[in-house]
C-alpha cells in the first residue's frame, strides 16, 4: 500500500498514546471491573445459601400437576395436620400424595395413608 509522501515524518513526530487511556476506555474499564465483581458475588452467593429441606419439623416437597407443578413447605402443626390427612381417591394430581408421603415419612411424621 503506497503511502503519503512525509506519512512517516508525521506519525514519528507524533507522541505514542498507548500509554495513556482516554476517558472512554477508563469508562469501560470500571464498568466491567464493577460488573465482574457483581457476577462474581452472586455465584459465592448462590453457593453459599442453603435451600430448605424437609427434616427438623419441616416437610418440604415439589409436586406437579396437570397445567405446572408447585412446591409445598410446611413446618410444626401445618404440617403434622398435612401428613395425617388421609388419603383421598385416584385422581389426575396423584403426584401431590406420592410426594407428599414422602416428605413426611423423611421428616418422620406419621401417615394419614391406608396401606
Amino acid at each position: 500500500m503506497p503511502f503519503a509522501p512525509g506519512h512517516y515524518q508525521q506519525t514519528a513526530d507524533q507522541p505514542r498514546r498507548s500509554r495513556y487511556r482516554s476517558r472512554r476506555e477508563l469508562v469501560a474499564v470500571r464498568v466491567a471491573a464493577v460488573l465482574t465483581l457483581v457476577i462474581v458475588g452472586v455465584v459465592v452467593f448462590s453457593l453459599t445459601t442453603h435451600q430448605r429441606t424437609t427434616g427438623h419439623g419441616c416437610i418440604d416437597f415439589n409436586y406437579s400437576t396437570m397445567i405446572g407443578g408447585s412446591e409445598m413447605y410446611k413446618c410444626g402443626a401445618q404440617a403434622r395436620a398435612l401428613c395425617a390427612a388421609p388419603r383421598t381417591g385416584r385422581s389426575i394430581d396423584t403426584d401431590f400424595q406420592v410426594e407428599l408421603y414422602a416428605a413426611c415419612r423423611k421428616a418422620g411424621f406419621p401417615t394419614g395413608r391406608t396401606q
